[in-house]
């Protein structure tokens, strides 16, 4: 499956040592993101997250679906959603119709200064087997499709072509970013 070429972001075996067998629960809490997809490649699954209950792993994945904007409404309704984080570029309609659903939806624009640093999250949850991801070949090919593509900050996940579909890596490391980075609650330390 793995192939040596310039600029490949994962070693070797490194995704199939993450792949199992997720589940969730209905009414479980999880955290989610989409990448829509343009006309060369499809809309990335909506991937779901949440802590795992045991194991070594810190994190269960799952994909819900391959056309996921039609299918938002069916993990609201299963789910306690806690965050539907979506790639600005062709899904903001998507993004306002789940906020007006009342369905946290956050804006994940694909910057470098956003996806360099989830890149590299992304790259250390697979390597040191902290993901639980489902084998399904699609998504697979998806991990072998991409490249670390180098940047003056760093480096970030793409597609080497741009007929390369890498689209649920990216919504996978928006939603693992996403995930890891909550907000601290606010907590009310006095009164002054």
């Amino acid at each position: 499956m793995w192939t040596e070429r310039a600029g490949h972001w994962l070693p070797p075996g490194a995704w199939d040592r993450c792949v199992g067998e997720p589940s969730f629960a209905p009414g479980e809490r999880i955290w989610a993101a989409i990448d829509v997809g343009g006309e060369r490649s499809a809309t990335a699954p909506a991937w779901r997250m949440r802590p795992a209950t045991s194991g070594s792993r810190s994190f269960t994945a799952r994909a819900a679906s391959s056309r996921p904007p039609r299918r938002s409404g069916v993990l609201a309704e299963t789910y306690a959603i806690a965050e539907i984080t979506y790639d600005p570029w062709r899904a903001a309609q998507l993004g306002q119709e789940l906020a007006e659903r009342g369905i946290t939806a956050s804006s994940y624009p694909q910057t470098d200064q956003r996806a360099i640093p989830g890149s590299a999250r992304l790259h250390d949850a697979i390597v040191r087997q902290k993901l639980l991801l489902p084998d399904d070949p699609e998504l697979r090919q998806h991990a072998a499709n991409a490249i670390a593509r180098h940047k003056p900050r760093g480096w970030r996940i793409e597609a080497p072509y741009r007929s390369s579909n890498v689209d649920g890596m990216v919504a996978l490391m928006m939603a693992l970013d996403r995930f890891e980075n909550q907000p601290e609650p606010t907590r009310l330390l006095g009164w002054l």
